[in-house]
Formats: structure tokens, C-alpha cells, sequence
């Protein structure tokens, strides 16, 4: 997988994107200038001309949300990404519990199958959503067609993007991380306590993703004026976006695998497999709603 390296077409700004993107929308980082990714290096990108209003937001994101999303994600274009997703999180439905120990003399070998698994598989499925907000965010309506490049290629998207999903979230949970090693010196025991932080944390990793997933730059996480301009600027819109996310998370959290009721009938095991596939569902059309909160207030962010 080679990259494209080329000049902004407005302020000459060095710009590198993965081949994979060329033809796509992408906006310069530094002047914000939105332009068509161009086939090769040093080839000139072309200018997207902004919309007059493109200083204020764009309206109707409820509309596009909740009108446009379902059949952006139900649609024939669709299909092959949606389809990834739902086959690995069935997969790591069926295989997350197969971490076990074997004992070779006076050793005991850990074999975390289950665990590497569901990283393979989460890095795969962070790498997809991270797509979606890409895509959306720059007027593709149906979910983006996913194109790997080979095992090795998917191995360094796998790892990539799981890598930058966990530093968003620790990140974001940092006070939180912070407050429950105080709260464990000082003896403090009630989760009331950590609990404002975690809501915290939470809160801003709908942030944190659009960063990672649009700027595709680690150090923009460092940057708490990237963070509160959108937030503030567009707080209710942001809330309904967290509270999204935080549905989400929770039903995930409290889904559970193939080895949680391993022994239950194949009716309920059936039944938990379609609410995990379900959730996965509401995270697609969570990331899509991300993509489109940029899409209509991109005028809020710096970069």
C-alpha cells in the first residue's frame, strides 16, 4: 500500500494520504481547503469550490441522520462492509472465550487464542467505523467499500487502528484513570465519586474518534482546543452524537459471547448472537452520525 504525497492547491501545505483514498474528498489541515485527492505523487489536487454558507453549519442533521442513514447502510453498496462487520463480530461472538493454559512439566503455557482473536477482529471492525465517519463526513452517503490490501495489509490496518482507537480512549480517560489511583490511596470508596470523570471520558470519545479517524493524526489528541470549539459551539448536536456512543457502549458491555452461555440452549444462544449483530448495527449508524456532525458543523473545527 503506498502513499500519495502532494501540495495543498491552496496553501502548498504537504499532504500524504494512503493510495487507497485516491479520488476521495480530504480537507488540508492546515488552511482547510477541501480538495480531490490526486492518483499519484506531486500530481496537483483539485480544488472542491466551497459552498458560500460553508462558514455556518450546514442544516437539517437530524434529518440526515435518522431520514438518510438507514438507507445508506441497507443499500446494495453497502452490502460487502456490512456484511465484514457482521461475520467477524460473529466470529468473535464464537471465539473470544478460547483462551486456555496447557502445563509442559513444571510450566504452565498461556495460549490466548480467544484474546488475540478479538483483536484481530476489533482492530478490523475500529478500521471500518473509522471508514464510515471518513466517508460520511466528506458527502459519501453508502458505507465506504473497504479495501484491505492482502493479509499484510489488513494485519497493519488491524493493528493500526486498534492501536489508535485505545490511545483516544485512554486519552479521554485520563482524569478518570487519574482519579480512581487517588481515590484508591485516600480510601475513597464510592463509585459516585469516579463516577463524573468516567461520564467524562466518555463524553469526549466521540471527539477523540472524529480526530483519529479524520485527521488520521495521533498528536491532534493533545490539542484540547480541537476538542471544545465543535463541542461548545454545537453542544446539543455533540450530546445527542455522545449519547450515541454511550448507548452503544453500554449494550456492548453488556452483551455477551458464546461462552457466557455455553451451556443454554441453541434458541438462546441464537438469540444473543442476533443482539450482538444488532448492536453492531446501532455502531454503524453511530459512526455514520459522527461523519455527518462534521459533515454539518465542519465551520467549528480548527482543523
Amino acid at each position: 500500500m503506498a502513499t500519495i504525497t502532494f501540495n495543498c492547491p491552496n496553501c502548498k501545505y504537504l499532504c500524504a494520504f494512503k493510495d487507497i483514498y485516491s479520488g476521495r474528498r480530504a480537507r488540508c489541515l492546515r488552511c482547510n481547503q477541501v480538495f480531490i485527492i490526486p492518483a499519484a505523487d506531486n500530481e496537483e489536487a483539485q480544488k472542491v469550490k466551497q459552498p458560500k454558507e460553508f462558514d455556518e453549519p450546514l442544516p437539517g442533521f437530524y434529518e440526515a441522520v435518522f431520514k438518510y442513514s438507514w438507507p445508506a447502510i441497507f443499500n446494495k453498496q453497502s452490502l460487502a462492509t456490512l456484511l465484514f462487520i457482521l461475520v467477524v463480530t460473529t466470529l468473535k461472538f464464537f471465539t473470544i472465550h478460547f483462551d486456555f493454559s496447557i502445563r509442559v512439566g513444571f510450566f504452565t503455557i498461556h495460549l490466548p487464542i480467544g484474546s488475540a482473536i478479538a483483536v484481530f477482529v476489533w482492530g478490523g471492525i475500529f478500521w471500518c467505523y473509522a471508514e464510515i465517519i471518513y466517508a460520511t463526513a466528506f458527502d459519501v452517503e453508502p458505507l465506504p467499500e473497504i479495501y484491505f490490501g492482502g493479509w499484510y495489509g489488513y494485519l497493519f490496518s488491524v493493528l493500526k487502528s486498534f492501536y489508535s482507537f485505545f490511545i483516544a480512549l485512554v486519552i479521554v480517560l485520563l482524569p478518570a484513570i487519574i482519579a480512581r489511583k487517588i481515590f484508591n490511596v485516600t480510601g475513597i470508596q464510592s463509585k459516585w465519586a469516579f463516577f463524573p470523570f468516567a461520564v467524562l471520558g466518555m463524553f469526549l470519545f466521540p471527539m477523540a474518534v472524529l480526530t483519529v479517524s479524520i485527521g488520521r493524526d495521533l498528536t491532534m489528541l493533545f490539542r484540547p482546543d480541537y476538542f471544545f470549539k465543535p463541542i461548545k459551539r454545537a453542544f446539543w448536536y455533540y450530546l445527542f452524537v455522545a449519547g450515541l456512543f454511550i448507548l452503544t457502549w453500554q449494550l456492548q458491555y453488556a452483551s455477551l459471547n458464546c461462552g457466557d452461555i455455553a451451556t443454554r440452549s441453541v434458541f438462546v444462544v441464537l438469540m444473543n448472537l442476533l443482539a450482538v449483530l444488532a448492536i453492531q448495527i446501532l455502531a454503524v449508524f453511530t459512526m455514520r452520525a459522527t461523519g455527518l456532525f462534521y459533515r454539518h458543523f465542519g465551520c467549528y473545527f480548527k482543523w
